[in-house]
């Protein structure tokens, strides 16, 4: 006899408990002014409850997020560090050729560094290239270095910091270069303008920091290619 009024009372109890969480649920829409809704989508998609949700309008380039307050404080601070004006960079990039001893003796030579000249393990380096490149974050970009090489790359904000708590980006003035490639240009034979490629790497770079890579060593171990890039500080990002 006493069953009855002890599942009443469970029943009771769920009820309670299920209109308790949903109203603990709020929603709140996201204007997006420069990122992409498929991007904010995807940043924010891990973050929600079993019972969080989105809704995307991205002709309207919002997004609506329906789920715990604690999740929508969380969520927007994602989407002001994600929804900001892309920030601006400013690179040097010189090529350098080192050999062992030097043959050059042209206005071209330069005093290496002691550090340099140990790292490559040559003696004597001479200029063929510099370019300074500016821009936009995202806009891929290139330079002729010299007559004979061309530099490019894509610049990108540093990936999200895994210390960073919900995975949103820390303040950082690091920029990624990917990929940065080099290319010799060759004119053939018939007198048409080629290019090879000598260099494809990824560079994660700070400001005011600077970065020596090999490039294309040749099988004389006394001659080398060196690419030196050095971000320079910027207004911000």
């Amino acid at each position: 006899m006493l069953r009855k009024p002890l599942v009443f009372a469970t029943m009771i109890g769920i009820a309670t408990m299920l209109a308790a969480a949903s109203t603990d649920m709020v929603s709140r829409a996201f204007k997006l002014e420069h990122a992409s809704v498929s991007e904010a989508s995807a940043a924010i998609q891990p973050m929600l409850s079993e019972a969080g949700s989105l809704t995307l309008q991205p002709k309207l380039s919002r997004i609506v997020v329906q789920d715990q307050p604690e999740i929508i404080d969380r969520v927007t601070e994602l989407i002001e560090n994600l929804d900001h004006i892309p920030g601006l960079y400013s690179v040097q990039v010189e090529l350098l050729e080192g050999t062992d001893p030097m043959p050059f003796g042209t206005r071209d030579e330069i005093k290496a560094e002691e550090r340099l000249r140990k790292m490559f393990k040559v003696d004597a380096f001479r200029r063929l290239g510099n370019s300074t490149i500016e821009g936009q974050l995202g806009n891929r970009a290139q330079a002729d270095l010299g007559k004979d090489f061309r530099v490019s790359f894509s610049p990108q904000p540093s990936e999200p910091s895994g210390n960073s708590p919900w995975g949103s980006v820390e303040p950082s003035h690091r920029i990624s270069l990917r990929p940065l490639v080099l290319e010799r240009m060759e004119t053939s034979s018939d007198g048409e303008l080629t290019t090879r490629e000598i260099l494809r790497t990824n560079v994660l770079i700070s400001q005011k920091q600077t970065v020596y890579i090999g490039a294309g060593n040749s099988e004389d171990s006394g001659h080398v290619l060196v690419l030196i890039v050095h971000a320079m500080e910027t207004g911000s990002r």
